[in-house]
């Protein structure tokens, strides 16, 4: 069977008419790009369109399978045996199709839930918009396939209009996603820029000021430095250091504050500490919480005034031996970042791993769970 000679001959009989390939394709319900390719050799007609194409064309159907005329009647016998054959092919054909939809349906359902359920648990993250993204991808491609073994995307494509409509509305969504997309690409570029930028790192107890760091770095580090001293004047030595990094979404830093007292206000400054509070309004009633005490944690007894709240930890050391208390505040702590001051850091290196490690129930001070809705009051 040659299919090149099938087309020309196709296009020969299409010509004898005086018609286009579309107004063609709308006598005999197929797209015009159908018919182009049966023109061209590069597809056939299906066997159960065959008789239609003959009558059609006035022509034998075993003219369109040879490929040129061979006689101006059709015989009756041959033209009764290629109807049966075009009924039979679309019996077997249909009970495949029914089965084809019936799966598609199902898929279409399913895929629909399962798009609804992610975008309503959806958490801003790289994974969840692949997820997304890779869901109405398999939702719009079962739909495809749905509407193609159903005949309706066959029937749309005959239809100019409503395949102008079609492609203004994906053309439409398009652009939507591809903003949303460029917005996100965006996001994630500065993203990858904030996260591979160095620390800024500041040092010298000229430059520890707590109204500063308070004012500068309350918002995203969680903390009000209520563990940290007003001032170091009663200090006799003290060093100070800290590195932060501001990001897009947050700021990663660590603190720390050393300082040695005399007998009498190294005991006064642990006192201070102890007796620490925080007074938080939950949506109906105040809430007081003290800062808690714990020998188990740290290489040195600790009061704790966060423990692992949006990851960040604020604690103060207490070193009996040499009178000094080590005061630290970490936000998104990297323990191999912070090797050299393990000193300071929990024995443990696994308890800074939220999902699986140890915390006081990510305890902080300066928050509590709200009553009237679901998440957290915090210290202003």
């Amino acid at each position: 069977m040659d299919q090149s000679k099938i087309g020309q001959f196709l296009k020969q009989l299409r010509k004898e008419k005086g018609i286009t390939q579309e107004e063609f394709a709308e006598k005999i319900g197929v797209s015009g790009r159908t018919v182009s390719r049966w023109e061209t050799g590069s597809n056939m007609p299906d066997i159960s369109l065959l008789v239609d194409i003959a009558d059609f064309y006035d022509v034998d159907v075993r003219e369109i399978i040879e490929g040129e005329k061979k006689s101006e009647m059709m015989n009756e016998e041959i033209r009764d045996t290629a109807e049966k054959m075009a009924v039979y092919a679309g019996a077997e054909k249909s009970k495949l199709l029914r089965l084809a939809q019936f799966f598609g349906i199902i898929g279409i359902i399913a895929m629909s839930v399962a798009t609804i359920f992610t975008c309503v648990n959806y958490e801003p993250s790289l994974m969840s918009f692949v997820t997304v993204l890779l869901s109405f991808t398999a939702l719009l491609s079962m739909m495809v396939m749905t509407l193609y073994v159903t005949g309706v995307l066959r029937k749309i494509a005959g239809n100019k209009k409503i395949t102008i409509l079609i492609i203004v509305i994906i053309a439409i969504i398009f652009l939507v996603v591809a903003r949303y997309m460029f917005g996100v690409l965006f996001i994630l570029a500065i993203a990858v820029l904030d996260y591979s930028k160095p620390m800024d790192r500041i040092e010298g107890i000229e430059n520890y000021d707590k109204s500063f760091l308070e004012e500068e770095f309350s918002g995203d580090m969680t903390s009000h430095f209520f563990l940290f001293p007003d001032d170091l004047d009663d200090t006799e030595d003290a060093e100070f250091w800290y590195e932060y990094k501001t990001g897009l979404f947050d700021t990663d830093g660590s603190f720390f504050l050393s300082a040695v007292y005399s007998d009498e206000d190294f005991a006064d400054e642990i006192e201070r500490i102890s007796e620490i509070t925080c007074t938080v309004n939950d949506g109906v009633e105040d809430i007081t919480q003290a800062v808690i005490y714990d020998e188990d944690m740290y290489n040195y007894p600790a009061y704790i005034a966060i423990d692992g709240y949006t990851h960040n930890y604020e604690y103060a050391l207490i070193d009996e031996e040499e009178n000094r208390i080590v005061y630290v505040l970490l936000g998104y702590p990297d323990y191999d970042e912070l090797s050299e001051y393990s000193d300071y850091l929990k024995s443990d290196p696994g308890a800074y791993d939220l999902e699986n490690g140890t915390t006081l129930g990510r305890f902080c001070i300066y928050s509590v769970k709200s009553q009237q809705f679901d998440g957290y009051c915090e210290y202003d």
